[in-house]
């Protein structure tokens, strides 16, 4: 940057009489020669104060001379750092409004992160509840399913017990607490519900099996475990009504067995 003072069309005007006379220093000239170069008003007249001043030059007395040059330059350097300090000053200014417009832009910087901050966690915490509420929805579907399925299963387990076409046999055992349970057999729709109390636990490696017993066959229908005494056993096996003779329950081997093995735990005749 150039530090060549820029002078103003009055400031230069009124210096005009000291460059005519040569009563400013070399720094001062050249500012005040660079505007009368781009003013026609300052050039016309700095020549003509030239021409005047050449023709008044030994007129005048040395002292007289050199006074009215030292008022002269005097108020040329008045002005001249009058300009400077007024270019300081906006210098200045225009350093203090440039610190306060960053440290505005950093305070907003600051508020927005933390606004970005604010609505990235409300955003989170929104998907979140969302989830939580998808999460809530499909336990209450599955809820609402498992219990549809346990109706179900109740109203077919009640037609099983009370149907027109229902028979009930009661199996029964010796001995205090004996075990005893009552079979539902629905000839119709060839199903059958075994309700079984008072049964204790077998062994261990040992489970209760269910037969159907024919003249010819000893039919299995299905194994169980009790709990806290009571079983309940469901089936469906086709067989003629005179061809039932009795109903038996046996422990046996874990898993069951294609043909009875162990002890008759209760039976019932038909």
């Amino acid at each position: 940057m150039s530090d060549k003072p820029v002078l103003s069309h009055d400031d230069a005007f009124a210096a005009l009489d000291a460059v005519a006379l040569d009563a400013v220093n070399a720094v001062e000239r050249d500012a005040i020669l660079a505007h009368a170069e781009q003013c026609t008003i300052c050039r016309q007249e700095l020549s003509a104060l030239r021409d005047t001043a050449a023709s008044i030059a030994f007129a005048a007395p040395p002292a007289s001379r050199h006074a009215a040059s030292d008022i002269t330059r005097q108020r040329v350097r008045s002005r001249l750092l009058a300009r400077a300090g007024t270019d300081r000053r906006v210098s200045a200014l225009a350093w203090r409004r440039a610190e306060w417009i960053a440290a505005a832009a950093s305070v907003l910087l600051v508020v927005s992160v933390g606004v970005l901050a604010s609505v990235a966690r409300d955003r989170e915490n929104l998907r979140d509840a969302l989830r939580a509420e998808a999460d809530r929805g499909e336990h209450a579907r599955t809820a609402a399913d498992s219990l549809r399925v346990a109706v179900m299963s109740r109203d077919s387990l009640i037609a099983g017990l009370t149907g027109r076409d229902v028979a009930m046999m009661t199996l029964t055992s010796n001995g205090t607490k004996a075990p005893y349970a009552h079979m539902f057999w629905d000839k119709a729709k060839n199903t059958w519900v075994l309700v079984a109390h008072n049964m204790p636990m077998p062994k261990p490696g040992m489970t209760y099996q269910l037969w159907l017993v024919t003249p010819t066959q000893k039919i299995s229908a299905g194994t169980f475990q009790p709990k806290d005494g009571d079983a309940m056993v469901r089936a469906t096996y086709a067989l003629p009504a005179d061809q039932l003779k009795m109903l038996a329950v046996t422990e046996e081997p874990a898993g069951g067995m294609p043909q009875p093995t162990g002890p008759m735990v209760m039976a019932a005749t038909h």
